[in-house]
């Protein structure tokens, strides 16, 4: 009997359903190019009076059932295809969507630096958008091992302190880093350790090439790059698993679980990344690249109704390194160990509030807290005991606490003429240890901006800003900057000419860093740099006999006034530097890129970038050039259900200087080099299971030596860079599991 009921209440329900939702019908989803079917898109199906929505997946051919309605709006989307809305009613009982493929990515949105969310190719900015398919075929564990690939990028690599970056021949002091528009910190060397920001979170990176300091302030001179997380917000549950192995010993392990209840989110994620380590020449103990493991974790709270969006978000990093030295003569059965432990919690709250139509407030407030932590042991190898070494000089720990608070208001209308955005930028860190000179130190950066979008026509949009800015150790100026869109047809120009303004951080003024690989003082005495950025850019996009293609074009010119840089102290101690202020630097350059879809699944870019930089400390009163090249072909089989992606990059001769004596200076270049991945993948088991093998650094580059280019007194080698830790082969294996 109580079966009978339950029947019965089913078939109720079911007949409720499909009289809100009305008759079901068949959808076939197809290239529009060529008919041949889409496999496994999706389909949302959102009721217009109540907004709710229900999802479907098509299977291999394209096809799937779905409930419609007079109220029904349906919407279908798919990865490398634009997405599509029907909003009329729909008559009979089969429907056929025509998708049309988005070769390069345009109609991609971004948010960094806009009054809204806009499309990438709309946006005043010149901006660059990997998305999570690009991180997919790359099989990118790190940002630094993503940003290797990009033609602008140079990635420099330290044992000790990790990766960093050069953006358009400036250093990475004057590149933002940013997680969801929050700035990371714990800067090494002025840098931040692009190995510790790990990817499997994360849903596409934005990169803004250009002056953003209005917006972002300090450290925006040469761009922005903003990481944005994955966020859930359509179906109510879905997880994830990644296992990946690298030959050199790479082994990782990370997971998520995404859920959505109501108007409720939650995502919690975390894994554990394992390197053991890797020499140039095996001496079992000492190694040039430090075995390391890092553990991550975060959780995400979203609630959005009715034009208000709340997101907080938790994330937590470990680092472990070990630096284990020689064993000692004579006996060769004692060394020692150095531990550095580095933690990094991020705690960040985002609010959006839709006021009336076109208008927006925003808040965005977060602490960041960075400690890092150095302890000495010696290890005796016959009993494996491990002691520590009294000596309090051994060890170290300095402690960072960043504050920080970005919000204001924005104006921005579908068709009016003048938007604008009024908001202000808070910034507080605080800095502590024994290393730091006066055992605590703190430094703050107040400032209101404001900016303009003036869209004189359809092709001509304007955008000046200024920002006003105390702090609260420099004299701030105000920082004016002016961005130009001209759109002419299927081509845009975008010019921009931005002043900068950056105050010193606490480490380049007062923290002394000191590890087996450097001594580095801070410098008390430095003033802050001022700069100026001048950045054109050309875009075409059209097609030739009906093969799409893509052209950019772009150009740029810094220039930054007492910049700060490592001086080396002492010529006959190549690891002693100090921070300081080396007056005139300039950096001019271009690059040419160009992407196209010769044939169908095959897509084939190319690019190649010129960079010269003159620095008045080296004696340097000429440009010094660099060139780079990359090149990168897809090809997709089997439905798109299998690809093979190889990557290049050519990274010419590269330019450092070094000291011979108290007023000698040689310049050397790292030599020129070649590196090339491969990477071959298929999706199984409805798109839930992805498999991915292949080569990197076929070329098995593991150091740069330096070759002789002259100098203002001599000449001659010295210089030496670690590149890589040779010819690897990796298998990484992802399972997603998504309830509709």
């Amino acid at each position: 009997m109580v079966g009978l009921r339950i029947a019965v209440l089913n078939c109720l329900l079911y007949l409720l359903t499909g009289f809100a939702l009305g008759q079901e019908i068949q959808i076939r989803v197809v290239d529009d190019t060529d008919g041949q079917p889409v496999p496994f898109c999706h389909i949302c199906c959102e009721d217009r009076e109540t907004g709710k929505q229900v999802y479907h997946v098509g299977d291999i051919n394209g096809e799937a059932r779905v409930p419609v309605g007079d109220n029904i709006l349906l919407s279908v989307t798919a990865m490398g295809y634009e997405n599509y809305l029907q909003e009329e009613p729909i008559e009979g009982d089969e429907l056929v969507v025509r998708l049309k493929p988005n070769y390069f990515g345009l109609d991609e949105v971004v948010v960094t630096g806009q009054y809204k969310p806009v499309r990438a190719d709309k946006s005043i900015y010149n901006i660059k958008l990997i998305g999570k398919p690009r991180i997919e075929n790359q099989s990118a564990n790190t940002m630094a091992e993503l940003l290797s690939k990009e033609l602008t990028f140079r990635i420099n690599n330290d044992p000790s302190t990790g990766s960093s970056l050069d953006l358009q021949g400036v250093s990475g002091e004057n590149v933002k880093i940013l997680v969801d528009g929050v700035p990371v910190i714990g800067r090494l060397d002025g840098n931040i350790d692009l190995s510790q920001i790990n990817l499997e979170n994360v849903d596409h990176i934005e990169i803004v090439e250009g002056p953003m300091s209005v917006i972002y302030g300090s450290n925006a001179l040469a761009g922005v790059v903003n990481i944005i997380t994955r966020e859930n917000k359509y179906v109510p549950f879905r997880g994830g698993m990644h296992a990946y192995y690298e030959s050199v010993g790479v082994y990782n392990l990370n997971g998520d679980v995404d859920m959505r209840f109501g108007n409720h989110g939650l995502s919690l994620n975390g894994g554990r990344n394992f390197f053991g380590g890797y020499s140039l020449v095996d001496t079992s103990r000492s190694q040039e690249w430090k075995p390391k493991e890092q553990y991550n974790a975060g959780t995400t709270y979203t609630f959005r109704k009715n034009g208000s969006s709340i997101k907080y978000k938790v994330d937590y990093f470990r680092e472990n390194l070990l630096d284990r030295s020689n064993l000692f003569p004579p006996y060769f059965e004692k060394g020692t160990d150095t531990w550095f432990n580095t933690t990094r919690v991020n705690n960040s709250l985002h609010v959006d509030q839709d006021l009336r139509k076109d208008n927006k407030l925003y808040l965005l407030a977060a602490y960041s807290y960075y400690d890092r932590r150095k302890t000495k042991y010696l290890k005796d190898l016959t009993t494996m005991e491990s002691v520590l070494i009294p000596n309090p000089e051994e060890h170290d720990t300095s402690t960072f606490h960043s504050m920080m608070a970005r919000g204001g208001f924005n104006h921005a209308a579908e068709e009016g003429r003048l938007d604008y955005q009024l908001g202000f930028d808070l910034n507080l860190e605080k800095g502590s240890g024994k290393r730091m000179q006066n055992g605590k130190e703190q430094i703050g950066d107040y400032a209101l901006f404001a900016s303009v979008q003036w869209h004189l026509n359809q092709r001509i949009t304007f955008q000046p800003a200024i920002r006003a800015s105390y702090n609260t150790k420099y004299e701030s100026p105000l920082t004016p900057s002016f961005n130009l869109k001209y759109e002419l047809q299927k081509t845009t120009f975008r010019a921009s000419y931005a002043r900068g303004f950056r105050a010193p951080s606490l480490k380049e003024l007062y923290l002394q860093f000191y590890d087996s690989n450097h001594q580095i003082e801070g410098n008390e005495d430095l003033v802050a740099e001022r700069s100026h950025n001048f950045n054109l850019t050309i875009s075409s996009n059209s097609s030739i006999r009906s093969v799409p293609w893509n052209l950019k074009a772009k150009a740029y010119y810094n220039i930054i006034q007492d910049r700060i840089s490592l001086v080396q102290v002492d010529p006959e101690n190549p690891l002693h530097y100090k921070n300081a202020n080396t007056d005139h630097f300039e950096s001019v350059g271009g690059d040419l890129t160009l992407g196209a879809f010769p044939v169908r699944n095959l897509s084939v870019d190319a690019g190649i970038s010129y960079i010269g930089r003159k620095d008045s400390y080296y004696l340097s009163d000429e440009f010094v050039f660099s060139t780079s090249a990359v090149s990168s072909i897809s090809l997709r089989f089997f439905k798109s259900m299998a690809s093979a992606n190889l990557y290049y990059k050519y990274s010419g001769k590269y330019p450092v200087y070094t000291f011979i004596t108290d007023d000698e200076i040689a310049l050397h270049y790292l030599e020129a080099y070649h590196n090339m991945d491969l990477n071959l993948s298929v999706k199984l088991l409805r798109q839930q299971v992805r498999l991915s093998t292949g080569v990197k650094n076929i070329f098995d580059n593991t150091q740069l030596v330096g070759i002789s280019g002259g100098s203002g007194h001599g000449g001659g080698d010295g210089a030496s860079s670690l590149v890589g830790w040779g010819r690897t082969y990796f298998l990484g294996i992802t399972y997603n599991f998504t309830a509709l």
